[in-house]
């Protein structure tokens, strides 16, 4: 059990194992899928408190070994100075578990699904490029991967579907594309993702 306060101030109580094991609990992906993590409703004001990261996920018939930290680890993650225990890839925040999940279920490449993100992002970012844009999987619908962007200057987020071929194509060339860039750097160390391409990029004009 973790102890962790809610916003009112009432220590709340969650039972949270060491390593979160996809393998052992086979609803445990879709949970995630949905949004669903180890939390608990607070008995003095009803509100739902999730646990507190770290947290380490793992299934080794899915190839994930985990360690998903605070949003406040962020730039640490983005400079590679992030350093957890373990060597696991590194996630930052619920909302890429809660990703990489729906991933994991729906039978994908994260690397290939990245890949397409970043395709999405950067022609998000040419049609708006004042815009703080982040784009994350969504789920398949109806046969085709759904996208939400988020960061719009019109306070909406977007939705892309891309049709399973889009995918099949980038999957089947992503064993070659990480040599090079951008790929090489997004795939590089603990943190592989997008959203550490202009954190460096704008590191590297300061500089």
């Amino acid at each position: 059990m973790k102890k962790v306060t809610c916003r009112c101030d009432a220590v709340v109580e969650i039972d949270v194992p060491d390593i979160i094991d996809l393998d052992a609990d086979p609803s445990g992906l879709a949970r995630l899928a949905d949004g669903d993590s180890p939390s608990a409703v607070c008995p003095r004001c009803g509100a739902l408190v999730r646990a507190e990261l770290p947290l380490r996920v793992k299934s080794a018939t899915r190839g994930l070994d985990a360690v998903v930290l605070s949003d406040m680890e962020r730039l640490s993650a983005y400079r590679g100075k992030a350093d957890p225990s373990g060597s696991g890839e590194i996630l930052l925040g619920y909302q890429e578990l809660f990703e990489r999940a729906r991933i994991l279920r729906d039978g994908f490449d994260p690397k290939a699904v990245e890949a397409l993100k970043y395709v999405l992002q950067g022609k998000a970012e040419e049609s708006e490029p004042e815009a703080d844009v982040s784009v994350f999987y969504n789920g398949l619908k109806d046969g085709s991967l759904e996208f939400h962007i988020l960061g719009l200057k019109s306070g909406q987020a977007g939705v892309v579907k891309l049709p399973r071929t889009s995918y099949d194509r980038i999957a089947s060339d992503i064993g070659s594309a990480v040599s090079k860039e951008p790929y090489k750097t997004i795939f590089s160390g603990r943190y592989k993702s997008i959203k550490k391409l202009g954190f460096l990029s704008s590191a590297s004009d300061a500089g």
